[in-house]
C-alpha cells in the first residue's frame, strides 16, 4: 500500500458510491485518507416515472478531505499517477 501513496485512486464503496482522490495516508486496518476527493453516486428515479427521466442519474460532489473506513471499501483501482510522475 505504501507504493500507492500520492496516486489518484478510484474507490468503490458498499453503497455503490465511487470516490476518486489522491491517497494521503492509510493505517494498519486499511482505512484511507483521500484529498481532492470527488464523490459520484447514482440517484434512483422516483417510482412511476417514465421516459428519459426514469433513467438513473449520476450526481457528482467535490469534497476536500475524506476518511474512508476499511469496512465500507469494496475495491480500489489506480486512476492516475502521482502529480510528480505525470510531469516526467
Amino acid at each position: 500500500m505504501i507504493q500507492l501513496l500520492n496516486f489518484r485512486l478510484r474507490v468503490i464503496l458498499l453503497d455503490t458510491q465511487v470516490m476518486t482522490g489522491q491517497m494521503l495516508a492509510f493505517d494498519k486496518r486499511m482505512d484511507l485518507v483521500l484529498s481532492d476527493c470527488e464523490e459520484f453516486r447514482r440517484i434512483n428515479p422516483k417510482p412511476g416515472a417514465s421516459g428519459t427521466a426514469a433513467q438513473d442519474k449520476e450526481q457528482k460532489r467535490t469534497l476536500e478531505l475524506v476518511i474512508l473506513h476499511e469496512e465500507t471499501i469494496v475495491s480500489m483501482n489506480v486512476d492516475a499517477l502521482p502529480p510528480t510522475l505525470e510531469r516526467q
